[in-house]
């Protein structure tokens, strides 16, 4: 684990240098020059963690919209009426926690004028919106918990990403056909109100199939050895294990762990959204693993053309950052449906009704207005990658077949 953590620290903070760098030019269109007096732009800011131990999910948010925001720009940017604007992406590293994201937020939004700001992981996020709610700044989150701070009394404030609830679902039904001889599931999560709320969102999804939950074990960030919260959770004999939120460094831990062990059913993780490093911590044991939204193979010409880009661009790509990538352009379409960029409160009426047909993702909707009052949760396609003897492939694509009144 110790030459894994190295290698993913290096391979992280590599691709958060490139990706500032490139935060310097998004601007630019393949037209006429960025940066001259005719331009104008849109500043739209990031919170997110660029360190730390969520940086993996900071690092693929903010490509996303650097991306984004450069292929716009070579289109000629966003038309507001007579006028067309250039999108501008600054961001600042929140470091996973709520005080520096509330310090990042604050300067987006006071010194750098930010009406817009996307973040990323429930720390980050609860800093974010102690400044952006007040300052009537619309904001693009992945976060799966804190559900008190979601809903009809955040009006400002949309749940871009599927979370572990909405994706259940999609993928759950598949692993019931994949595996129909699971009754039974446990629950791995970390240990703060992030896990809390994944675990009860697990709860629910159990109840709704109709599987029964045998508990759950909770570790923390620091954790390097998860033998022992995995041998817990083995004694509890149960047909699956599910995992969340967890990094893809934590889900191969967990992997191995359980089948060193000898643990044959199903794992699943639905916040890993990538393959290589469970592959190469678990080797012969990388089996029966499903992986909800993860999609490293595209299928369709623009997640082709989307994955093409992301190498050019920054060296690599990871279907996670795929995933943030339509966020972007709901945005984008909903200045132009507005008319506005100054005026949040039009531009938010307009952005809960943006629908897309064609993202990485597939068809994109909001939705959420009988659970939270509110259209503010992000719901699409659900790709969902299983892992067998070795081996990565897309298994399933569906959208989620939320219950009624969601």
């Amino acid at each position: 684990m110790g030459v894994m953590r190295m290698k993913k620290i290096s391979t992280i903070v590599i691709l958060a240098v490139l990706s500032l760098l490139l935060i310097g030019v998004v601007g630019c269109s393949r037209g006429k020059p960025s940066g001259t007096i005719e331009d104008k732009y849109i500043t739209i800011g990031g919170a997110v963690p660029l360190s730390g131990p969520v940086a993996y999910w900071g690092i693929s948010t903010m490509q996303g919209w650097v991306d984004g925001a450069e292929v716009i720009n070579a289109l000629g940017g966003v038309k507001i009426g007579e006028e067309k604007y250039k999108l501008k992406i600054r961001t600042y590293d929140t470091k996973g926690t709520v005080a520096d994201s509330r310090a990042a937020t604050i300067r987006l939004t006071e010194q750098d004028k930010v009406k817009y700001v996307f973040s990323q992981a429930a720390a980050s996020v609860i800093g974010m919106l102690e400044v952006t709610e007040p300052a009537k700044a619309i904001s693009m989150v992945a976060c799966w918990g804190y559900l008190e701070n979601f809903g009809k009394n955040y009006p400002y404030h949309f749940r871009a990403e599927m979370s572990d609830y909405e994706q259940g679902f999609a993928y759950v039904p598949y692993m019931k056909e994949k595996y129909p001889f699971i009754k039974t599931a446990a629950f791995i999560g970390p240990d703060d109100k992030d896990g809390y709320d994944c675990y009860y969102s697990f709860q629910r999804l159990m109840d709704y199939y109709q599987l029964e939950d045998l508990g759950v074990e909770y570790f923390q960030w620091e954790d390097t050895d998860f033998y022992p919260i995995v041998t817990k959770i083995l004694e509890k004999k149960p047909d699956c294990i599910i995992t969340s939120p967890t990094p893809p460094g934590i889900t191969a831990s967990i992997v191995k762990a359980a089948r060193e062990m000898g643990y044959k059913g199903p794992i699943s993780s639905p916040g890993a959204s990538e393959t290589q490093t469970i592959l190469d911590v678990c080797g012969e044991y990388a089996t029966d693993v499903v992986l909800p939204v993860t999609l490293e193979a595209p299928v369709t010409q623009y997640q082709k053309d989307l994955k093409e880009r992301f190498m050019q661009r920054f060296g690599q790509f990871n279907a996670l950052a795929g995933n943030y990538s339509w966020w972007v352009y709901a945005l984008a379409k909903a200045f132009e449906v507005a008319g506005t960029f100054e005026d949040t409160d039009k531009v938010k009426d307009a952005l809960e009704n943006v629908t897309l047909d064609d993202s990485y993702v597939g068809k994109v909707k909001w939705a959420g207005e009988g659970a939270f009052g509110i259209k503010r949760q992000g719901v699409y396609d659900c790709y969902t990658t299983l892992i067998e003897n070795g081996t990565a492939t897309l298994a399933d694509v569906r959208f989620p077949a939320l219950p009624a009144g969601y």
